[in-house]
């Protein structure tokens, strides 16, 4: 009897392939003629298949390069590889640059908060330094007789406040002054232009178009009659050499013919308020009128010598005059303004007086 074993240890015996014994008599031989045909008629298969295969292959590649001509006739760029590369990373070389300069201007947003956060900070400890300074004179001397402790921070921050105040003055000084500076040369000299330009485009006129003598000599009398008469109005009027007046239109009356007011930013806006424009347009047209009467005066034939003096010396006395009235009215002004200052600062005074009396009062009240 075989022993019979359990357990997963056992392995199990590895059965072998039947042996086919060889037959008798060489029968053998049609087997291998058997197979001999399979592989023949395998082989012409694949033939077969490899012929279609080709076929379909050459048809697909004659239709391939059919579409790659139409696309190059469409566009010629249409398979440059390296081109549409360049273009991509020229675009995301611009977004980077983009992003870039977002950043860049955030950071200056920041540094702008930043200052602005310094600046409410100073502006917020000088009004408790304000405040502080109002309480001590209100108490007035109720305290007067203890001791005061100022640390050497405190005094620190004092005097950086103090500095930040005086940098602050000057540079606000800095930029109205050259605002107005500017703005006031510019329009001078545009104003200048203007009246050259008139004056050069009346004279070439005048040279052009020579009236018949008769005919000028009235002319010149007339022009003449008429900026005579227009001084005595208070108008300016302007001569050339030729006696003839350059604008006819600073003649005309109101009315339709006003002129326009002066928007902001021009000369005659600055005059309104700045002393010092005013003071050098005035000089300017007191200069306008001299030339005007000398040229009236010449061309009527008062114009000798002495005439001339004389009306030199009566335009300086106007000016002069001009400018006292100027400086007077300027002193009356400071006057009026030291006198509301003193009796502002009385006001406050006796207020503060007041203020203390009351309450030592009402301490001596509250020690009763």
């Amino acid at each position: 009897m075989s022993k019979m074993k359990f357990g997963l240890n056992t392995s199990m015996k590895k059965t072998k392939p039947p042996t086919i014994k060889p037959k008798a008599f060489g029968q053998n031989d049609d087997d291998e003629d058997d197979k001999l045909v399979g592989k023949e008629t395998k082989d012409s298969h694949k033939a077969r298949i490899n012929k279609q295969l080709a076929g379909y292959s050459s048809a697909s590649t004659k239709k391939i390069e059919e579409e790659h001509k139409k696309a190059l006739e469409e566009d010629p760029n249409i398979f440059d590889y390296d081109a549409v590369y360049d273009n991509l990373k020229t675009a995301e070389k611009m977004q980077q640059d983009k992003m870039k300069s977002k950043e860049n201007k955030k950071a200056r947003y920041v540094e702008g908060l930043i200052e602005m956060a310094e600046l409410r900070k100073r502006d917020r400890l000088r009004a408790d330094e304000k405040k502080v300074e109002r309480e001590r004179e209100e108490e007035g001397d109720l305290y007067g007789d203890k001791e005061a402790f100022v640390t050497s921070s405190y005094k620190e921050q004092k005097e950086e406040l103090r500095r930040l105040e005086e940098e602050e003055k000057k540079k606000e000084a800095q930029e109205a002054k050259k605002k107005t500076f500017n703005g006031f040369y510019r329009q001078l000299l545009d104003e200048k232009e203007a009246v050259h330009a008139a004056i050069v485009e009346a004279s070439i006129k005048g040279v052009t178009a020579q009236p018949e003598p008769s005919v000028g000599e009235g002319e010149d009398e007339e022009d003449t009659e008429l900026a005579q008469q227009a001084l005595q109005e208070g108008k300016d009027v302007m001569l050339n050499d030729d006696n003839i007046i350059v604008d006819k239109r600073q003649l005309l009356g109101a009315g339709l013919n006003v002129a326009k007011k002066p928007k902001f930013g021009t000369f005659m806006s600055l005059s309104d308020s700045d002393p010092r424009v005013q003071q050098r347009q005035q000089e300017y047209e007191d200069y306008k009128r001299k030339k005007l009467a000398e040229s009236a005066a010449k061309r009527s034939g008062r114009g000798s010598e002495p005439e001339r003096e004389r009306m030199s010396r009566e335009v300086e006395r106007q000016m002069l005059e001009r400018k006292q009235q100027e400086e007077e009215e300027e002193k009356k002004k400071e006057e009026e303004f030291k006198q509301k200052l003193q009796k502002r600062t009385s006001e406050d005074t006796v207020m503060s007086a007041k203020e203390r009396y009351l309450a030592r009062k009402k301490q001596k009240a509250g020690q009763s």
